[in-house]
């Protein structure tokens, strides 16, 4: 477990799904909170954030590149799914001043959380640092197993094309 393989996107899309989390359960419709207002929505944010934490997980838990670009690309994919009815709920279908349920600001904090999940994941889908000591190392590596280059096979001259039957 290596905490300082987290870049910056790991920790937005970590810090953002840790507080979405917690603002979930505060009132962002009335007395309401997002998991008592919001039927479908509440599913999408669920998942959203596990994604999210799965990202920072794998990535702190030195698995391979793969699985967190994996986990990322899913979480944007999620979170596209997840912002669509939450902005229309905050955004778009909310109440005027004369209803008797107002929006409220923890509403719009979870809005910008799920933003900040998915920002956080695309950051870490183009985050590739080629030139760290850890990703030189792992380099070294992948190459050391493939061991020294083979020569061509007897017979045949690499330089000159092979005939025509």
């Amino acid at each position: 477990m290596d905490v300082r393989r987290l870049r910056s996107g790991e920790l937005l899309a970590g810090a953002g799904a840790v507080g979405l989390a917690f603002v979930m359960f505060l009132d962002w419709f009335g007395a309401r909170s997002a998991w008592e207002s919001m039927a479908i929505a509440r599913v999408l944010l669920v998942a959203l954030i596990a994604c999210a934490l799965t990202i920072v997980v794998l990535t702190v838990t030195s698995r391979t590149v793969a699985l967190a670009c994996s986990a990322a690309a899913i979480t944007v994919g999620t979170g596209a799914l997840a912002l669509l009815p939450v902005a229309y709920r905050v955004l778009l279908n909310e109440p005027g001043p004369n209803a008797a349920v107002a929006v409220q600001s923890s509403a719009y904090l979870g809005l910008l959380l799920v933003l900040a999940m998915i920002a956080g994941a695309w950051r870490t889908l183009s985050d590739e640092r080629t030139r760290t000591s850890a990703s030189l190392v792992q380099t070294e590596r992948v190459l050391a197993v493939r061991g020294p280059p083979r020569k061509p096979p007897p017979g045949r001259d690499p330089g000159r094309p092979a005939r025509k039957r």
